[in-house]
């Protein structure tokens, strides 16, 4: 579950004793509570004119506690619904940190004032103010057995204070060596757990407090870390965006960990359930997220696929494989029927991959970076070949090889189109050809005669491929940029697309446009002719899909599901799919013919849960056949949204639900909160 309400960083999070609510605390000055089976919140934002840093639900479930920038505590006698806080005034900088004691007697406080001071939660009395600490106080956690209260600071110590006299247990933990973020006792008071702003974290045995572990795997600063219920784990959370489940070892040897990914920036706090079921996740996305601590049950799982958006997609011409190349610098090889990669990331571009081509053998992969080259690689091994092709003096946007593989073409932004011998590597005598403006696409007749390019100003260009003369006069195919450009089968006819968001078919001996495709509302990227020529797919900014009728121009289907624009699109050889690649950073395979095929009628009669999942979607509503609203999505649910005619999803992450139901309406809606999975 993803709990969406604060306008700023959640500092913050916590449970209640029975793990019915979340409290959650954001420097937009607000604390929330939320039922956790809902997501609901049960009581309007309890609301601050400075950020809220700390805030936790005491172990008797009576009282609620938060610090604020204001150098102010806030308590809360929740069990008689007593909303107007308690204050509790002492500190002179901004409270960081509050902690409950195990009886929930005791609140401990750390400031920028560099003190931590206690207090007794009956009477609000301040019982002590201890000082020691050279820097500002960031974290304070109570052990369960004994008085013994730990504090950390940007001093980088962590100080051991005697709650029952306020002085110093012992001398000061030191090793850490940046400022300590967080700090933690196990539920048995055996061991103590510390982070910094570094990327490891150590664990300290409390008889002897010497330092038994220090656990890394975090790519950032680990900002909270924390013991299960059990004690038998540890949970980290990071400026990476990563959360990790540490299983300890009897012996503490390697620990086993699990990442959680999902969140879109650093995570501030985390916590465990009472029950150490679930974990609680507070980010400066301003989120709140619930996990479920099994792997084979999380709600979210990590997959291996782009990190950003997909530019280009191209279709192997036996149909087994696709590739793509992405702004992430990375270029993938993925089976077309498991969606599964079949080698690691193609790995050395060191700026966003525009475009990638696969040789008509089936040998060769080439791909067009702004890092000024063209790479050639091996699709059975993804070992470069070679050095980067480098003729090219600006980005290089466009690549495509001839049906006969002999040949590679790449164009740039510097108005020129390169011609390579795939074999030699070498330029052909009559590379580079000159532009008028900007090359934003080029694809070869296919008949491998002649090379069409287009530009910037709108213009079709044609070039022979043995004198490299031009075949044709330009074609003004546009009043801007046109984006893409595909021949048919035949080579008797070209479609474009551009910045018009129209896109036109031209026949090429009479050199006129005869049809108009109408329909995008925002500039088409890509468009591709069916191997059989008689279907035509588009993909726009308009975040859709679009396939026609290439004799008549008349749409036939518009496929929905992508959350950001279609930057790229591929017919499978047998024109039974549709491969599309999108900013939104996945990559859908659709059925083109089962979308065809598909009336009015048939989307009427469909049930509840195939209609929902047959519905387009527009600023996070599924609509019905007649534009009705019919579910809002959270905007991190919508890439995964697949429609009947969309047969393959590959993105970074997967949802699980554990029923067998997909959906969940009407009175029993939150049986798909209680249970776990759809795919």
């Amino acid at each position: 579950m993803t709990f969406i309400g604060h306008t700023n960083s959640v500092c913050s999070v916590a449970y209640s004793p029975d793990g019915g609510l979340i409290a959650s605390s954001s420097s937009d000055g607000t604390v929330r509570i939320w039922e956790t089976r809902s997501g609901d919140e049960v009581k309007s934002p309890l609301i601050s004119n400075n950020s809220v840093n700390s805030v936790m639900f005491a172990p008797d479930g009576r009282s609620l506690a938060a610090g604020t920038d204001a150098g102010e505590i806030w308590v809360w006698d929740i069990s008689f619904g007593r909303w107007t806080p308690q204050r509790l005034l002492g500190h002179s900088g901004r409270v960081t940190c509050v902690h409950f004691s195990s009886n929930s007697t005791l609140i401990a406080s750390g400031s920028d004032d560099q003190t931590v001071q206690l207090w007794r939660f009956e009477t609000g009395e301040n019982v002590s103010v201890m000082k020691g600490h050279g820097a500002g106080v960031t974290t304070v956690s109570f052990s369960s057995v004994g008085d013994i209260l730990a504090s950390g600071s940007y001093d980088r110590t962590i100080r051991l204070w005697r709650t029952t006299t306020g002085e110093q247990a012992g001398q000061p933990l030191r090793g850490h060596t940046n400022s300590i973020i967080s700090a933690s006792f196990s539920p048995n008071g055996e061991k103590l757990v510390s982070s910094s702003y570094s990327d490891d974290f150590r664990l300290w045995e409390t008889q002897t407090w010497n330092c038994i572990a220090t656990l890394r795997g975090h790519s950032d600063w680990v900002l909270s870390v924390q013991f299960s219920p059990d004690g038998n784990s540890l949970l980290s959370a990071a400026d990476d965006g990563c959360l990790r489940i540490w299983t300890l070892q009897q012996t503490l040897g390697e620990p086993l960990s699990v990442t959680l990914e999902g969140h879109e920036a650093p995570i501030l706090s985390a916590t465990f359930s009472p029950d150490g079921q679930y974990i609680a996740s507070a980010s400066s996305d301003s989120t709140i997220r619930i996990w479920n601590t099994g792997s084979d049950r999380s709600g979210v799982q990590s997959l291996h696929a782009h990190a950003d958006a997909v530019r280009a997609v191209a279709v192997s011409a036996n149909g087994e494989f696709i590739v793509s190349g992405s702004t992430d610098c990375t270029i993938r090889i993925w089976s077309s029927k498991t969606g599964e990669p079949r080698l690691p990331p193609l790995l050395g571009h060191t700026e966003p991959v525009r475009s990638v081509a696969i040789s008509p053998d089936g040998y060769f992969l080439a791909s067009a970076s702004k890092d000024h080259t063209l790479r050639l690689w091996n699709v059975q091994t993804g070992d470069l070949i070679g050095s980067p092709l480098q003729g090219n003096d600006s980005d290089t946007s466009s690549t495509a090889f001839s049906p006969d593989s002999r040949w590679l073409v790449s164009g740039s932004d510097q108005r020129t189109v390169r011609i390579w011998d795939v074999a030699t590597r070498q330029e052909s005598q009559f590379s580079p050809l000159q532009c008028d403006t900007l090359v934003l696409s080029i694809v070869f007749s296919p008949n491998s005669s002649f090379v069409a390019v287009s530009d910037l100003r709108g213009h079709i260009n044609f070039w022979h491929m043995h004198t490299g003369q031009r075949v044709h006069p330009p074609f003004h195919a546009n009043a801007s940029g046109i984006l893409s450009i595909s021949f048919s089968p035949t080579g008797t006819r070209i479609v474009s697309g551009g910045t018009d968001s129209i896109g036109r078919i031209w026949d090429l001996s009479s050199r006129h446009q005869i049809l108009a495709l109408e329909g995008h509302s925002d500039w088409i990227y890509s468009v591709a002719f069916s191997a059989s020529g008689q279907l035509i797919g588009t993909g726009a900014g308009d975040n859709t899909v679009r396939l026609w009728n290439a004799e008549t121009g008349s749409q036939l289907a518009m496929l929905c599901g992508h959350n950001g624009n279609v930057r790229s699109v591929a017919f499978t050889p047998d024109g039974q799919s549709i491969v599309s690649g999108s900013s939104d950073s996945t990559i859908r395979i659709w059925d083109a013919i089962a979308a065809c095929s598909g009336s009015s009628d048939n989307v009427n009669n469909l049930d509840p849960a195939t209609a929902l999942e047959s519905a387009g979607l527009k600023d996070g509503w599924l609509l019905g056949h007649s534009g009705e609203l019919l579910l809002w999505v959270p905007a991190e649910y919508r890439a995964f949204l697949d429609s009947p005619t969309c047969r393959m999803l590959i993105a970074k992450y997967r949802i699980v639900v554990n029923s067998g139901e997909i959906w969940h309406h009407g009175g029993d809606w939150t049986a798909c909160w209680r249970g776990s999975s759809v795919t």
